[in-house]
């Protein structure tokens, strides 16, 4: 049995590719943990930043970052006073990070979301070296769920500079995929769409078809850019 006084787990986002993307505030708490959960696609240079903490690769654990993973992590604690959980992208916006927290939150232990970088900033800026472009990306609206109402009314009032999509699952990209090929040529004029597998603008829904879920779908509107 986990005896919760003093335990604590941290769930920090972070660029898997690039530890220079850490923020100090999760640098400073993943030194702080006793125990590093992360995944075997990390950057050999976080393993340089975590030397001397115990690492366990999360795909020995579960197949997936769910309620499986959760489980094994909480064991850990029978061992261990500090957790932190690495995960590539945002916990909130990028992962399940809110539906992770509540689970230790409910078995009393003390928890802490650390913000990490988004993952789709670098595809809005073609993998450029800067993180934000201001200039460029000076308005984007994030749409973290599909949602036909809220959708339509954005493409209809076309209120948008950058309108950046989670498509969840398969389930998801199926309703995206039939809400486009339902909009008047007229508007699929002023758009221009791009996804992370493919990273050039087109006027072409069919992009959206080879999409891998979960991912993101950015769309642009000429009349605002």
């Amino acid at each position: 049995m986990v005896l919760q006084n003093e335990k604590k787990f941290y769930l920090i986002g972070t660029n898997a590719s690039d530890v220079g993307d850490c923020t100090l505030q999760a640098i400073e708490k993943a030194k702080h943990a006793e125990v590093v959960v992360l995944s075997k696609k990390f950057d050999s240079k976080f393993f340089e930043l975590l030397e001397n903490k115990k690492i366990y690769f999360q795909e020995n654990l579960s197949s997936k970052n769910d309620r499986g993973l959760w489980e094994k992590i909480y064991e850990l604690f029978e061992s261990t006073d500090i957790i932190c959980h690495l995960v590539d992208g945002d916990p909130v916006l990028d992962e399940e990070g809110l539906q992770e927290i509540n689970f230790f939150k409910i078995k009393y232990i003390n928890c802490e979301i650390i913000s990490g970088v988004i993952k789709v900033i670098n595809c809005l800026n073609l993998n450029s070296k800067l993180l934000t472009n201001r200039e460029k990306n000076f308005s984007s609206t994030f749409l973290k769920k599909f949602n036909k109402k809220k959708l339509t009314k954005i493409i209809d009032n076309f209120y948008f500079e950058k309108l950046i999509i989670f498509v969840e699952n398969k389930d998801e990209l199926k309703q995206m995929k039939a809400f486009f090929d339902n909009l008047s040529p007229a508007k699929i004029k002023k758009l221009s769409i791009r996804c992370e597998k493919n990273k050039n603008l087109k006027n072409d829904i069919k992009i959206i078809e080879d999409l891998n879920t979960p991912s993101y779908i950015i769309i642009e509107n000429h009349e605002k850019t």
